[in-house]
């Protein structure tokens, strides 16, 4: 009798039962089950991703922004009134024909040449060869480098003041011819350490100011 007890004993009939519900027969439906609450998981999780992904997909095709840039043009035009048969200039001042703000500085180089247009090494003289008047506007700043700068930025489209009212041919040679040459040079205005650097200048209050 004590061994028939110790063979049915409440604890070790737990034990056996438990093995042999996970491991008898009976273990087959149970890991049926098992894979299939898998697959169906799998199933949910790649059809829930792929309607995210098209989500996303869609957001990013909608809130694409497409601009178009225009590049800046810095150019400038000398412009004057020339009368050819009396050897004069008039009117001399500069135009912005670029589409940004620029500055400018301009230079005057008066040489003789003779009559195979090559430049001769003696210099003409003021009011003996020729005459030049300056205009009187005080926006035009002359430089110990040889330009006159014009201390406002000027904007597309529009002038600066005169620089040279006039200059004319006073005394005539027969073997040489009297040129006067306006170099021009300009640069963007914005931003204004473009012309700080490259002309040695200062820009205080959006004007032009030489260094001493």
């Amino acid at each position: 009798m004590p061994r028939n007890k110790k063979r049915y004993n409440k604890h070790a009939y737990r034990k056996f039962s438990y093995s042999s519900y996970s491991k008898g027969k009976h273990s087959k439906p149970c890991i049926l089950l098992m894979i299939n609450k898998k697959i169906i998981n799998q199933i949910l999780l790649l059809l829930l991703i792929s309607i995210i992904g098209t989500s996303i997909a869609y957001l990013v095709k909608v809130n694409i922004l497409s601009n178009d840039f225009i590049l800046g043009k810095v150019e400038a035009e000398i412009i004057e009134n020339f009368d050819a048969k009396n050897k004069i200039k008039k009117n001399v001042f500069v135009k912005n024909t670029g589409n940004v703000p620029i500055y400018i500085r301009s230079t005057v180089v008066i040489c003789w040449k003779d009559m195979d247009d090559k430049v001769l090494p003696e210099y003409p003289e003021e009011n003996i060869d020729y005459t030049i008047k300056f205009s009187d506007s005080s926006n035009w700043l002359k430089s110990n480098d040889g330009y006159y700068y014009y201390k406002y930025s000027i904007e597309p489209n529009s002038i600066t003041e005169t620089l040279i009212e006039e200059c004319k041919q006073i005394k005539e040679y027969d073997d040489r011819i009297l040129e006067v040459t306006i170099a021009n040079q300009a640069i963007q205005a914005i931003p204004d350490n473009a012309v700080k650097e490259a002309w040695n200048v200062e820009i205080k209050d959006n004007t032009l100011v030489l260094k001493e």
